[in-house]
């Protein structure tokens, strides 16, 4: 067994195997420099959690990733930052992670970056000029990342003891002024509206600890705290005010199966598909009934928050609806969140869960035989 499927298998320790799996692919499709970018509060480089980052980034390495370690962009001691810089070099040297350190003021940062990543090397960028061209913003724009980390002992943001999973960089501002974020946590804030800002493209921004960083790239569980931007929908009544092709695509990329050539030919009742059809929720009637047929996110945007952005736009237009799942579906457990009643239910088209919201109760009866008797949409 190759190095690669050994730390894959490991992984399982964080999510499913084949979800590590996945992801690894994913990343490794990408061009090694825009994989992620790390950057690292001072707290972070002192044991227990150094220990903790030193393990995840062997992990990686041995993945064949080369994530960009940012050191200095929250300390402004300059010498500080080179310690922690070297220390942080050293530690991965002995731990046999291939790693080069460069310094953000050196003439031609960028590609010697891109040169670095590409040869399967971590770039460890000590950061003793954050004003500088290369600052973080500087940095981001000229690397493109498309995950940004923010490694910090707390491994996230809280609201009365909870964590806080998702916020959008739109309710950012709101957000820092009615929470109790602590000082340290509203620099790391204040730079993600920074960044996002000056972004000219789409990324997402985590708060982590280094305790969970690998189950922040490889799982759609996360423990930290994402933060990205508000999706934008698209809504119709006919699956003609969409792109059909591109709405094909997805679902059958979505659900790993092949629509039958008659899906598009029933009425759709309305429509929500996020604007580059990473995910969505398209209703038909079922006996005078708004059925939710599909809600679905492709893989890759798992994690990212866009379920709930769908799910909460979905309810608001279509407030009373039906909706079924298999038995076997781990979906189920954050469709039982969701529903106000669940009836398990068996048909010639299979086990299933059905489920409702906002219904009469007069309704219930002929809604649960509707949502079991509705025709498969794949296999053909």
């Amino acid at each position: 067994m190759s190095i690669r499927e050994t730390v894959l298998q490991s992984l399982s320790a964080v999510g499913a195997q084949h979800e590590a799996k996945f992801y690894a692919e994913l990343f490794a499709r990408q061009d090694a420099e825009t994989f992620a970018m790390i950057v690292i509060d001072p707290r972070c480089l002192k044991d227990p959690l150094l220990e903790a980052l030193i393990s995840a980034l062997r992990i990686l390495s041995n993945l064949e990733l080369s994530p960009v370690l940012i050191v200095g962009a929250m300390e402004d001691a300059r010498t500080s930052v080179k310690y922690q810089a070297q220390r942080l070099s050293r530690d991965l040297d002995r731990s046999g992670v291939r790693a080069s350190k460069l310094n953000t003021a050196s003439y031609g940062l960028i590609s010697e970056v891109r040169k670095t990543a590409r040869a399967g090397k971590m770039p460890i960028l000590e950061m003793t000029d954050r004003s500088g061209k290369m600052s973080l913003s500087g940095l981001v724009k000229a690397l493109l990342p498309n995950k940004i980390i923010f490694l910090q002992p707390s491994g996230g943001l809280s609201r009365n003891g909870e964590r806080l999973a998702n916020l959008t960089t739109e309710d950012l501002p709101d957000a820092m002024e009615s929470e109790s974020f602590s000082a340290g946590q509203i620099r790391f804030l204040d730079c993600v509206l920074d960044l996002e800002q000056a972004a000219d493209a789409r990324r997402s921004y985590v708060i982590a600890s280094p305790l969970n960083l690998l189950g922040e790239l490889f799982t759609t569980r996360g423990t930290g705290t994402l933060i990205r931007r508000a999706i934008s929908l698209k809504m119709g009544t006919a699956y003609e005010d969409f792109s059909i092709p591109d709405l094909g695509r997805s679902l059958e990329t979505a659900f790993e199966k092949r629509l039958k050539p008659s899906f598009f030919d029933r009425p759709l009742y309305k429509g929500l598909v996020e604007s580059e059809y990473r995910g969505g929720a398209l209703f038909i009637e079922q006996a005078g009934i708004p059925y939710l047929s599909k809600f679905f996110v492709l893989r890759e945007a798992r994690g990212d928050g866009i379920a709930r952005d769908i799910w909460d736009a979905a309810c608001a237009e279509v407030p009373s609806f039906i909706w079924r799942s298999r038995m076997g579906n781990p979906f189920n457990h954050w469709y039982m969140r969701q529903c106000d009643g669940m009836q398990r239910m068996e048909s010639a088209s299979g086990d299933w869960r059905i489920f409702w919201k906002g219904l009469e109760a007069a309704d219930i009866g002929d809604a649960i035989v509707a949502a079991a008797t509705a025709p498969d949409d794949f296999g053909g």
